[in-house]
């Protein structure tokens, strides 16, 4: 009985390999891709648009918004007070009434992770405007967050502040950035050339805190693949903040010879990260016109060299 249904197992197959092989023999290129069960048609033009600018497309921009966001990031930005640095708890706060407005520094007061402390601290940070609705978010924790932000805070705002243990300073200085008020230990300031923009998470205006013109899209640090909303003509513009422009060179270009001539790589993969190097995509660019706002959530770092 066993005999039989074996045989009557091989019986079925064969043809079914067959059937398999014979497919694979006239195969001539990767199939039209489906979606439930009809053919798609890719869209050359967006894909070619989205290749030079990141933007994604009116048709999918939705997907990037978890809410709407407030027309109040049309405005232009307010400027940093010297006002004292106030320290926010999970609670809520009335931007006039618990805090003075103005643009202030955001910065999350790192977890302890000392066996006699061990405390988390993560916060998480929506302002909204008089309507209700949201003007900014960030998640305030080290690897899964972001731990500063520049944020303009309007009078009458309301600040939410939720997670466990959180601690946010809020600093209305913006030098004062980076500093942790047990410590009173400043981080180093960073340098960048004259045509290189460096920005973290926040509130930006076009002709205040970065020149207008064409910019490419540099170095890219965040938790997670991150959005850039551009505010522009009345309009917002959905900028996707991703490197993956394609693979990248096993070896560095310039040690790519000597590594070739010294023998420490193969001919193949010379070859290989050669053409690489020769065909890697050019970067994504975006252009900034004097007034225009850019809203950056969950970055620690923008880099944009001017053009």
């Amino acid at each position: 009985m066993t005999n039989l249904f074996q045989s009557k197992k091989y019986l079925i197959l064969s043809p079914l390999l067959l059937l398999i092989l014979s497919g694979c023999s006239n195969f001539a290129g990767i199939r039209t891709p489906l979606y439930d069960g009809e053919p798609v048609e890719p869209n050359e033009e967006a894909i070619e648009e989205y290749a030079k600018t990141q933007k994604i497309n009116e048709e999918n921009e939705a997907h990037y918004y978890r809410y709407p966001l407030s027309e109040t990031l049309f405005e232009p930005s307010l400027d940093f007070s010297d006002e004292e640095m106030v320290t926010l708890e999970k609670g809520a706060y009335t931007v006039g009434e618990d805090l003075p407005s103005g643009r202030v520094i955001f910065e999350g007061h790192p977890s302890d992770f000392s066996p006699d402390v061990f405390i988390i601290r993560a916060g998480n940070v929506t302002v909204y405007d008089t309507e209700g609705v949201v003007t900014f978010e960030n998640h305030f924790q080290e690897n899964s967050g972001v731990m500063q932000a520049v944020v303009d805070l309007r009078e009458g705002q309301t600040i939410q502040v939720e997670g466990e243990t959180p601690e946010i300073f809020v600093h209305y200085n913006e030098d004062a950035a980076g500093t942790d008020p047990e410590s009173e230990t400043e981080m180093e300031a960073e340098t960048d050339s004259s045509r290189t923009v460096a920005l973290m998470a926040g509130h930006y205006e076009v002709g205040r805190h970065i020149d207008a013109g064409t910019y490419t899209l540099e170095t890219i640090e965040a938790p997670r693949t991150p959005v850039l909303y551009h505010f522009t003509d009345g309009d917002i513009e959905v900028v996707e903040l991703t490197q993956n422009r394609g693979a990248s060179p096993r070896v560095p270009p310039d040690v790519l010879e000597e590594w070739f001539e010294l023998g420490r790589i193969t001919e193949d993969e010379y070859e290989q990260n050669k053409e690489l190097i020769e065909n890697k995509p050019d970067k994504a660019v975006i252009e900034l016109t004097d007034g225009d706002k850019l809203y950056l959530p969950m970055l620690n770092r923008l880099e944009l060299e001017k053009h």
